[in-house]
C-alpha cells in the first residue's frame, strides 16, 4: 500500500483502493473566530473546496473520506450551514464518491447533505481489503472492533501542530540569545497504538499493536494542539486512556518530511518563553 501526505491530507493507494483522507474541515469556524476576536475573517469554504478538488484531480482518487468535524457548529441550525454545506458537498460528490465519518461537531449532519453523500457510524469504518485495509474514525469516541482489525488506523480530532521557535539576539540578563515562539505549523502524528489496551476498554478479544495516524485540521485558521510543548495532552479515549503514547509518536510535516519524535521535540523547546 502506498501512502502520501500532501496538503494536510493522506492519499492511500493499493490494488483495490485510491482514496483521499481529510479531517477537521470545521466549515464555518471563521464565524466563531470573528465573534471571539471582533475581527472580520474571510469565509474559507471557497478556498478549501478548490484545494480539495485540486487534490482529487492531482491524484485521480475515486473516493473521499472526511474523518470528522466537517462543520464547526455542533448542531446544524445556522444560516451559514444551510446556505453553504449542501452546495459544498454537492460539488465534492460530483468529483468522487464521498463519505463522512461523524465527529463531535457533526451533530445531525445528515440533514445538510445531498443524498449521494454517505455517513458512516460514529465508531468508524474500514476501507480497502484484508491485506491492505485501514480503519478510519474521528477519534473523539472509541472505535468499533472492526475498525481495530487493520494494522493502521487514521484519526483526526486533535489538530496536531508544532510550536515554532526562533532564536533572537538580546543583551538582557547577560544572555546573548533567547528563543521566541513565532506561531505553529500543522503536522501529522504516527503513533504506536496498543490495540489490546483499546480492546480491553471496549470489551473485545485482544490483538497486536497497530499504528495510529493523526491528521491535522484541513482548516488553516485552526492552529491545533502544539505537540512539542512539554505540557501537551491530546484528547479522545485512545490518548487519554494511555493506549497511545504521545511521547514516542513520530512527527511529519505536511509534505511528509520526518521532523522527529515528540519527546525529543519537547526537550528542544523546554525553556520558558518570556
Amino acid at each position: 500500500m502506498e501512502i502520501v501526505f500532501d496538503n494536510r491530507c493522506l492519499v492511500v493507494r493499493s490494488s483495490v483502493l485510491n482514496a483521499l483522507l481529510v479531517s477537521d474541515i470545521h466549515l464555518g469556524f471563521h464565524i466563531e473566530l470573528e465573534r471571539l476576536t471582533r475581527v472580520a475573517f474571510p469565509s474559507e469554504q471557497a478556498s478549501m473546496l478548490e484545494q480539495l478538488q485540486t487534490m482529487i484531480r492531482k491524484y485521480s482518487v475515486s473516493a473521499l473520506y472526511v474523518i470528522g468535524d466537517f462543520k464547526h457548529t455542533i448542531t446544524p441550525d445556522s444560516s451559514f450551514n444551510w446556505e453553504t454545506i449542501p452546495d459544498f458537498m454537492k460539488e465534492l460528490s460530483r468529483e468522487v464518491e464521498t463519505t463522512i465519518i461523524p465527529g463531535n461537531h457533526d451533530g445531525a449532519i445528515e440533514a445538510l447533505l445531498p443524498r449521494k453523500v454517505k455517513v458512516a457510524d460514529v465508531r468508524g469504518l474500514v476501507i480497502g481489503d484484508d491485506q491492505d485495509s485501514i480503519g478510519l474514525v474521528h477519534g473523539h469516541a472509541w472505535p468499533s472492533a472492526e475498525v481495530l482489525r487493520p494494522s493502521m488506523i487514521v484519526v483526526g480530532h486533535n489538530h496536531p501542530s508544532l510550536n515554532r521557535i526562533r532564536a533572537v539576539s538580546t543583551r538582557l540578563n547577560g544572555r546573548r540569545n533567547r528563543r521566541r515562539s513565532v506561531g505553529s505549523m500543522p503536522v501529522l502524528l504516527r503513533s504506536k497504538l496498543n490495540k489490546n489496551c483499546v480492546r480491553k476498554s471496549i470489551g473485545v478479544p485482544e490483538d497486536p499493536v497497530g499504528v495510529l495516524m493523526t491528521l491535522p485540521s484541513f482548516n488553516t485558521l485552526l492552529s491545533g494542539i502544539q505537540v512539542n510543548r512539554p505540557d501537551a495532552k491530546l484528547q479522545g479515549p485512545m490518548f487519554e486512556s494511555g493506549c497511545t503514547d504521545l511521547g514516542s509518536s513520530e512527527v511529519y510535516s505536511t509534505d511528509g518530511v520526518f521532523l522527529g519524535k515528540v519527546d525529543a521535540l519537547q526537550v528542544s523547546v523546554d525553556e520558558t518563553i518570556k
